[in-house]
């Protein structure tokens, strides 16, 4: 089987039987099968070994996740509660022309 024939196949919504379950379970024994041969054959018996899952460190996914939530609330409050700061003396600022800069010296 190639890997487009695995999956362009869904399996039926509808419960299988026993012996459609057992086919289905051959199958997938192949594939493991064909599978750890083939790893075998270029890394040598330790190939038919299974890597194992990496586990997820908890503990640091826990503590990241509270402090971005944390973080959010902080920033969201401080922003949400907070009025813009505007100075008295903006307004006559604004209506001034621009100048451009000229050389002090000319040579």
């Amino acid at each position: 089987m190639t890997d487009k024939e695995d999956v362009s196949k869904k399996p039926d919504k509808e419960p299988l039987d026993d012996e459609a379950l057992e086919k289905l379970a051959v199958e997938e024994l192949m594939r493991e099968a064909v599978q750890g041969a083939a790893r075998a054959e270029i890394v040598g018996p330790s190939g038919w070994i299974k890597a194992p899952q990496q586990k997820t460190n908890k503990r640091f996914l826990v503590n990241t996740l509270r402090n971005a939530v944390t973080s959010n609330k902080y920033h969201h409050q401080r922003n949400t509660h907070r009025k813009p700061y505007r100075s008295p003396n903006r307004d006559r600022y604004l209506d001034l022309p621009i100048k451009k800069d000229r050389p002090k010296h000319k040579h």
